[in-house]
């Protein structure tokens, strides 16, 4: 997710190995590479000239909408489709949502980049006047000069994944991607014909931080996740 480090990932690492999955690869995309389309294009292609030959069945687990753009592009330069054809199931934590706001960008940005104390931190500070009107004005010009295009060809590449289980796990408490976002974005998957095996929605919980918030639940989540891919 954006701002994410290796450190953030390895509870989620080890907690996959202990459920039982044999081999766990863990990446953070950098901050560029979230925000810039080239940026993140290359480091697409750098992840996957480095990514092992794909063995068996892999699960594909996105945190927020900066993981999703990432698998999106990914998606697009797997020229080979050697992922495509090995995907059985896509995670999708704390997001995403069919294309970001304002409003869910400067949380993510603030608490992510900038480590605001918390997300309702975040957004006291987006709701100074002075802030407001920066962020909007900036959000607007990257939205129509940059984001949206690419949010587009991100939906599109993901609509190619028709085979795989689609999971869903969230927060009615998330304030960087509200739960109502992540529910048009399941419900269209839906009317697509995807198959969305799970959907999970605890009533609090911040962003990204629902293994620490609920882990007992969370782990059985994932075994439940990891069993049905077994019995694909």
């Amino acid at each position: 997710w954006f701002g994410s480090q290796q450190r953030h990932l390895d509870k989620y690492c080890e907690t996959w190995r202990k459920i039982g999955v044999k081999r766990v690869i863990c990446y953070s995309p950098s901050v560029k590479a979230i925000l810039l389309r080239r940026f993140c294009e290359r480091e697409a292609r750098k992840f996957l000239q480095n990514l092992p030959k794909p063995e068996g069945k892999v699960v594909w687990h996105l945190f927020s909408q900066g993981g999703f753009t990432f698998f999106g592009s990914v998606l697009q330069e797997d020229l080979k489709c050697e992922i495509k054809d090995s995907v059985a199931a896509v995670v999708f934590d704390c997001g995403p949502s069919l294309g970001l706001t304002r409003e869910d960008a400067v949380v993510g940005v603030l608490t992510g980049v900038l480590k605001a104390k918390d997300e309702e931190t975040a957004l006291s500070v987006y709701n100074r006047k002075w802030f407001k009107t920066f962020w909007d004005n900036g959000w607007a010009v990257y939205d129509r000069m940059i984001y949206g295009d690419w949010n587009a060809s991100v939906l599109r590449s993901f609509g190619s994944l028709e085979k795989a289980k689609q999971f869903y796990l969230y927060s009615a408490e998330d304030k960087v991607i509200g739960y109502r976002a992540i529910e048009e974005f399941i419900s269209r998957q839906e009317e697509g014909g995807k198959k969305v095996a799970l959907a999970k929605k605890w009533e609090t919980g911040k962003h990204v931080n629902l293994l620490r918030e609920h882990e007992n639940e969370y782990v059985c989540c994932l075994q439940t996740i990891y069993n049905d891919v077994l019995l694909q």
